[in-house]
C-alpha cells in the first residue's frame, strides 16, 4: 500500500525491507516492481540482521504482544540504532483490553488545549475519565476531529470521559485478559506505554507526537438520543442534552462500516486468544464454546455494544536528531 500510495506520486527509488518471525503468506507477495527484501527474524532475539543508521523510516506495527515488557527498552534501542539522523520512528498500537465511550461533547474538548503531561494508567480503567487518552506527546490533532468524525469515530484527548464496558461478555474477556497477559510480561493496554518511551528518549528524539481514536463497536444509544455531553461543574459530571430538534447523531454507510470493521477485530481478536482466556477463565472446550457464541451473538446480532464499547487505537511518531 505504501508502495503504490509513493509510486503514484512519482516517487519510485524507495526500498523496503520487512522484518517479521513467520514468512510471508502466499497471497501477501508485493508488487513485481516493487524493491522489497524480507528477514524472517525472532525480535526477541537481539540485536536484529539489520544495519545501522540505514533506513529513513522506522515503521513499527502492533508489536505489543510479540516483544514483552523485559525487551520494550531494548527493542527501542534497536529501532534508534536502525535510523538515520532526521530519520522518522512511527508506531502503530491498539489496546487490548474493552472499554466504554461515554457521552461527551468532542468539538467543545478539541478546543481545549492538552496539557503536555499525562499519568498513564496500565491497570484497567474505571474512572469516569481518562488520562490515559493524552500520553504525554506533543498533539496537531484537533484539526483532524472533524476528520476523525467523518469516519464514525471519536478523537482522543486528556478530557475524553472512557469506563469499564457494560457488556457482561466484555467484562469477562477483560478479566480474563488481565489475569493472561500479566504472567507473560504483556500489556493489556500498550496504547498507555508508547508515548512515555518516546519522551524517555529525548536524548536521541525530537518533535514527538501523536494521534489516538476510540471507534465505537457499534451506533450509541447516546448518539441516537442526541446527547450533548458529559460536563464536569464542582467535580461532578452531569449529561446535557442538545438544544432543538433533529440534532441526534446518524450514522452514514462509510461511518457504519468503519464501525462494523472495529467490531470485527474485536470479536476475532478473542476468538484468536481463545487458548490463553479459555485457560485463564477454567472454561471446558463446550462451555468456551457456548461463551462465545453468546458473546458473538450479543455484539453482533443485538444491542450489546450500544453503551460505547469501543476499540482504541493510536499512532506516534517523532524524528531521530
Amino acid at each position: 500500500m505504501c508502495h503504490r500510495w509513493f509510486a503514484a506520486r512519482g516517487h519510485t527509488n524507495i526500498s523496503f525491507t520487512g522484518i517479521d518471525v513467520a514468512p510471508i503468506a502466499p497471497t501477501e507477495r508485493p508488487d513485481r516492481d516493487m524493491r522489497w527484501r524480507f528477514v524472517q527474524h525472532d525480535l526477541r532475539s537481539l540485536p536484529w540482521p539489520l544495519p545501522d543508521g540505514h533506513f529513513d523510516l522506522v515503521m513499527v506495527k502492533d508489536t505489543s504482544l510479540a516483544i514483552p515488557s523485559k525487551l520494550q527498552q531494548p527493542a527501542m534501542d534497536e529501532y534508534l540504532r536502525l535510523l538515520r539522523p532526521g530519520g522518522v520512528l512511527e508506531i502503530w498500537e491498539s489496546d487490548h483490553q474493552v472499554r466504554m465511550l461515554r457521552p461527551h461533547a468532542p468539538h467543545a474538548e478539541a478546543a481545549e488545549e492538552p496539557s503536555s503531561s499525562e499519568e498513564d494508567s496500565t491497570e484497567e480503567e474505571s474512572s469516569s475519565s481518562s488520562s490515559a487518552a493524552e500520553d504525554g506527546a506533543a498533539s496537531s490533532t484537533f484539526p483532524s476531529t472533524p476528520l476523525a468524525a467523518s469516519l464514525g469515530a471519536y478523537l482522543m484527548t486528556a478530557n475524553t470521559p472512557l469506563s469499564s464496558p457494560m457488556n457482561p461478555y466484555l467484562v469477562e474477556y477483560n478479566t480474563w485478559l488481565h489475569r493472561a497477559l500479566g504472567p507473560r510480561g504483556l500489556s493489556p493496554v500498550p496504547c498507555t506505554l508508547v508515548g512515555p518511551s518516546l519522551l524517555q528518549e529525548s536524548d536521541d528524539l525530537t518533535d514527538v507526537r501523536s494521534r489516538r481514536l476510540a471507534i465505537p463497536l457499534a451506533e450509541v444509544r447516546w448518539e441516537r438520543e442526541g446527547v450533548g455531553g458529559v460536563v464536569t461543574k464542582d467535580g461532578k459530571s452531569y449529561v446535557r442534552r442538545r438544544e432543538g430538534s433533529g440534532r441526534a447523531k446518524r450514522l452514514s454507510e462509510g461511518q457504519a462500516a468503519v464501525r462494523r470493521t472495529a467490531m470485527l477485530t474485536v470479536v476475532q481478536f478473542v476468538q484468536s486468544l481463545e487458548p490463553m482466556l479459555r485457560e485463564t477463565s477454567g472454561k471446558s472446550r463446550d462451555e468456551w464454546d457456548l461463551w462465545m457464541g453468546r458473546m458473538v451473538g450479543d455484539l453482533m446480532g443485538g444491542d450489546g455494544a450500544g453503551c460505547g464499547e469501543c476499540l482504541e487505537v493510536g499512532a506516534w511518531w517523532a524524528r531521530k536528531k
